[in-house]
């Protein structure tokens, strides 16, 4: 087993590891134009104060390094809480996993590591009313879990990204070639309407991997497509999210993965009272 640790934790780190940078940067765009941020979604402490989401993640790794082939399946299932509180432009986060799991399967069978460890370790840091997201600290994450997820980064690609500005249902927002907001039709409930947005976004660059003292060339491409429905008043009500990354070697050490994860997340309802400051 610790040799089919071994193997997926390097494949998803050479591909996965520049995710969270060129992510970052897609979800701290900020809106130039002052008048319409008012209208806009954006995370505050009245959005998050009682959160309480249930994530399904599904996923597929395939590749092939200095010959050697390797096709794997990943999934995870938890119950997140989430507490914040607004102060001074930014909202103070916290956040826990109430129940969690994690297994892989590969050709060696299906690994199922003990992810009771984690339950109720604190997440913590400050978030961005647009979805960027700033960590002070973060739970202990038992090995097994680690080598099929790094959950000590989850908090920083969590929460979707907002648009930048505000939309009328109909209209986009784009920036370049590689990302798009669009508003789409509200949809009509009992309790009010609830916006809905969808997003593209797509970039490629260059990075360099360290291994056994050699710096390779490593060509990165990342897809991703979402969407969000979303109340005002309340905040996130649920998204979906299909992330493609790829990752080429150069050189001798020539090779190809491929990670593709399916994320749905819905808000339950939560027995919890936002805390007074």
């Amino acid at each position: 087993m610790r040799t089919e640790c071994g193997w997926t934790g390097r494949y998803v780190a050479l591909t996965l590891r520049g995710m969270q940078v060129a992510r970052a940067v897609f979800v701290l765009l900020l809106l130039a134009v002052a008048p319409l941020r008012a209208q806009a979604p954006a995370y505050d402490g009245a959005t998050l104060a009682c959160g309480r989401f249930r994530e399904s993640v599904r996923g597929t790794l395939q590749g092939n390094l200095g010959g050697e082939a390797r096709s794997e399946r990943v999934g995870r299932d938890g119950l997140l809480e989430v507490r914040a509180v607004s102060a001074a432009g930014s909202v103070t986060l916290e956040a826990w996993y109430d129940s969690l799991s994690v297994y892989r399967e590969g050709p060696e069978g299906r690994f199922e590591p003990e992810a009771a460890g984690m339950i109720g370790g604190r997440y913590r840091g400050r978030l961005d009313p647009r979805g960027g997201y700033l960590p002070d600290a973060s739970p202990f994450i038992p090995d097994g879990v680690r080598e099929v997820f790094d959950l000590s980064i989850l908090m920083q690609d969590f929460l979707p990204p907002l648009p930048p500005g505000s939309l009328q249902p109909g209209s986009d927002w784009a920036r370049g070639p590689g990302e798009t907001f669009w508003r789409l039709a509200d949809s009509t409930t009992g309790e009010g309407p609830i916006e809905r947005y969808r997003w593209t976004r797509r970039t490629e660059w260059t990075d360099t991997l360290q291994q056994e003292g050699a710096a390779i060339a490593v060509l990165r491409r990342e897809a991703e497509e979402g969407s969000l429905r979303w109340r005002r008043g309340v905040g996130p009500l649920g998204w979906r999210r299909t992330i493609r990354a790829e990752a080429l070697l150069q050189g001798e050490a020539g090779g190809r993965t491929t990670v593709t994860q399916e994320v749905a997340v819905v808000r339950e309802r939560s027995a919890c009272q936002p805390t007074a400051r």
